[in-house]
């Protein structure tokens, strides 16, 4: 359930069941948690196993493009999806695209609504600027997962079988496009600290010892992580 699942082959009406909603709201497991990533920081894979520790689904951005895409046309999808994203969102939404191409607007419409209610239900939602979609949604938590130019430039060096000056030269352009896209989607910095509850440095940390960090800090704070309670109960 927690692995990064694929556009195809699925019912995307799924995670947005009413009764998988109420049933994660009655046994409470239905964490959130968003994470934003520098390229070749190990982001997606941490999100990946995080998901898995939490037994929640991990959709990828590209999931959510499809998610999105697929709405369009699917009027009983895109009527779940509205269903956990109310009618008074509406004029908050309607008000980001005032300017520019009508089907663009369209779609950054339905992303919003999306991601909000993906938060219903529970999941680890990568990039799409979702931390600051969900910025006051209060069981929401927000990682960001950076690292420095020389260690991310060899990871995706070995990754993509290329050179460290071409892995710089993508890593510049891939973080610009990222940024670019939240500063004309939200208006806002995606790297500012303040938007986020941890900011992580993965040179030194294997995405195993990440999510431990991500998840001990998740229960220290007070969000829920299915099976706490459980290890609390043993340990008194």
């Amino acid at each position: 359930m927690g692995k990064l699942i694929g556009i195809q082959g699925i019912s995307m009406s799924t995670y947005f069941d009413p009764k998988r909603v109420e049933e994660c709201n009655r046994e409470k497991r239905c964490p959130v948690v968003t994470v934003s990533r520098s390229f070749g920081a190990n982001g997606s894979q941490i999100a990946e196993l995080l998901a898995e520790s939490l037994t929640v689904p991990c959709f990828g951005y590209s999931m959510l493009d499809g998610i999105v895409r697929e709405a369009k046309s699917d009027k009983y999808l895109m009527s779940l999806i509205d269903e956990r994203a109310p009618g008074p969102l509406e004029d908050w939404i309607h008000a980001m695209f005032t300017k520019g191409e009508v089907s663009q607007a369209g779609f950054y419409r339905r992303l919003i609504k999306t991601v909000i209610a993906i938060a219903e239900g529970g999941g680890v939602i990568i990039g799409r600027g979702a931390h600051l979609v969900l910025a006051n949604n209060p069981k929401v938590f927000r990682v960001r997962i950076e690292g420095s130019l020389e260690i991310c430039a060899q990871r995706v060096a070995e990754r993509e079988n290329i050179k460290l000056k071409d892995a710089k030269e993508r890593i510049f352009k891939v973080d610009n496009e990222r940024k670019l896209y939240v500063r004309e989607l939200y208006k806002r910095c995606p790297h500012q600290r303040a938007h986020y509850d941890l900011v992580l440095n993965s040179d030194c940390l294997t995405p195993e010892t990440a999510v431990e960090i991500i998840i001990f800090t998740m229960e220290k704070m007070g969000y829920y992580v299915p099976g706490s309670e459980l290890i609390k109960q043993q340990n008194l």
